[in-house]
């Protein structure tokens, strides 16, 4: 039986499509195959952080350049590659910058111009393969998103709805609010139509907003003297070092992770038969030193798109302080062997203290349950970095929940205590009956800029969360799949158990909603743009203003327009 392509419509935009290919990209390298990698030879290097750009005096300048690497300089695993990134670097710089401040990125697109029918080509196999109620763009347009930053969505701010056309540029203007929220955030590209070629090439990067040093505990702040940012990516590149075809970012029907990766397949090129290794900041498997005793703040950015993240560290407590950038006003402290959970968009902020005992401690990605793993399949342990303890022991403090309280965003609100309202989503991940087109669906309707859901200013409401499979009578039938659901601009409240089992609500921006089971969380918009569009938005959803109300409208990705300044709980 013929059997179409699967693809789990996660937080960044991913859809389908195929870019030609320039002849003289047409020869395939031999030491780009789909084998395993030997570790030993091509990792194992030190660790080092992405290049930081920091603010002055309130304002961050930059220039970030879309280009192409250079296949004569950048490789993985020996694999010479020619990706879109940012800088031509495999990680985008760490932008550094305080509340209040504003980032001025000029964002200068340099990838090539492509022919109309390129892009047509791109769009044909897109609607040969899905129902699209909407054009996207091409693969070599782009844009920006400030993943999880309490900003504008409008205008030459955190615009997603933007297109940036190969060859041209285009000036932001973030404003940050003085109070924002102090942690770790990330931007990536966010084009509908090119974000997963893009993102699942690299084009990512983090965002810190940095502790105020009169408010911030002496305990974390020395652990912040030697901080580490993660970014974990699952880079795709195909037997010729690039990435041009995007069904291959998805595996096949009813089998989210193929088994069979024989050349007959079709799914040879796909992440599980790529055989290609989650990197850390484009690096294989880094090396971190610690002194023992020594406590360190890592902020983990998940920006992979085809796994399932279960980060631990052998021998290792993994003492938490922050989701998706919101303090959590305490620690959670996770014990050796019990992993934190990262999927697409995730972040979260830990502090480990390393081992009085020196030698090399694996930092791993867990072994995943098919009932737990993004793309619906049983996922094998990785070894993602090591951590070698070794010197000179500095036995140094982790700091108190007591500590720790003040720097809580949200206090101790309670969000459920006041929903009134009740939205409900229903993420349709599904097929014909032909098996040969999915569908992508909100509710059962494509994204389309008439579908409009009416909201009240100031309501608090609760989102239920859910996704559906193929209903009876469909052949080779797709179960209900997970799904990543992420908001713009606004964060939400979740209830999720601690580490002792005890229920805890937590502020988060990005979530893994495990289909068919229900997931409720809460949120409340208090600001509004000028124009009357509000500062939140759920994923597959924008958001937009009529007198008295807000109007939300499917969409592909999450987009929020923002309203006037002021907190949204």
């Amino acid at each position: 039986m013929q059997q179409t392509k699967l693809h789990t419509f996660i937080v960044l935009s991913l859809v389908l499509g195929s870019s030609p290919v320039l002849a003289e990209d047409n020869a395939l390298n031999p030491l780009c195959a789909f084998k395993p990698i030997n570790v030993d030879q091509y990792g194992h290097k030190p660790f080092q952080n992405p290049p930081e750009i920091k603010s002055q005096n309130g304002m961050l300048n930059t220039t970030l350049t879309v280009q192409y690497t250079d296949p004569k300089t950048t490789s993985i695993a020996g694999c010479p590659v020619k990706l879109r990134t940012y800088n031509g670097q495999l990680v985008g710089p760490t932008l550094r910058i305080k509340q209040g401040d504003v980032i001025n990125l000029l964002l200068d697109n340099q990838l090539p111009k492509e022919t109309p029918d390129q892009v047509q080509a791109q769009f044909d196999q897109e609607k040969d393969s899905a129902y699209l109620d909407t054009k996207p763009a091409s693969f070599n347009t782009t844009n920006m998103h400030y993943h999880g930053l309490h900003v504008s969505p409008t205008g030459n701010s955190d615009n997603v709805l933007l297109a940036i056309a190969p060859q041209s540029k285009f000036p932001y203007e973030v404003k940050l609010p003085g109070n924002h929220p102090i942690g770790s955030y990330w931007y990536h590209a966010h084009a509908h139509g090119s974000t997963s070629i893009q993102v699942g090439s690299g084009m990512s990067g983090a965002i810190v907003i940095e502790d105020n040093p009169e408010t911030t505990p002496k305990a974390l702040l020395a652990a912040n003297a030697n901080e580490k940012t993660l970014v974990l990516q699952t880079i795709l590149y195909d037997r010729k070092g690039m990435l041009n075809n995007i069904t291959k970012l998805f595996p096949g029907p009813s089998t989210p992770s193929p088994k069979d990766c024989s050349p007959s397949s079709g799914n040879q090129g796909t992440w599980p038969c790529s055989l290609r290794h989650i990197t850390v900041n484009g690096q294989i498997a880094p090396i971190i030193t610690m002194k023992p005793g020594e406590v360190q703040r890592w902020r983990l950015i998940d920006t992979a798109f085809r796994e399932s993240i279960y980060f631990a560290v052998q021998d290792h407590d993994l003492h938490e302080i922050a989701l998706d950038g919101n303090y959590l006003g305490h620690i959670d402290t996770w014990k050796a062997g019990t992993p934190i959970d990262l999927e697409p968009g995730y972040r979260s902020d830990i502090l480990i203290k390393a081992s009085m005992k020196p030698g090399d401690y694996e930092i791993i990605d867990m072994p995943t349950s098919e009932s737990k793993s993004l793309r619906h399949a049983q996922e094998d342990k990785h070894v993602l970095a090591i951590l070698r303890v070794a010197g000179e022991a500095d036995d140094m403090a982790l700091p108190t929940d007591a500590e720790m309280a003040p720097l809580a965003p949200f206090g101790n609100t309670d969000l459920s205590k006041t929903a009134i309202g009740v939205q409900q989503v229903s993420f349709n991940l599904t097929q014909d009956i032909p098996n040969k087109k999915n569908y992508f669906q909100v509710n059962n309707r494509a994204f389309s800029p008439s579908h409009i859901r009416q909201l009240a200013l100031n309501a608090t409401d609760m989102w239920a969360l859910t996704t559906i499979g193929d209903p009876t009578g469909v052949p080779n039938p797709i179960p209900p799949l997970q799904h990543v659901f992420h908001i713009h601009v606004n964060p939400f409240q979740w209830t999720r158990s601690g580490p002792d089992g005890t229920p805890e609500q937590v502020w988060k921006d990005t979530l893994l909603v495990q289909g068919p089971t229900i997931t409720n969380v809460y949120t409340h918009y208090t600001d509004y743009t000028p124009n009357g569009q509000l500062f939140g938005f759920p994923f597959c959803e924008n958001i937009v203003k009529r007198p008295e109300t807000t109007a939300l409208n499917a969409h592909d990705h999450p987009r929020i327009d923002r309203t006037t300044t002021g907190r949204t709980l």
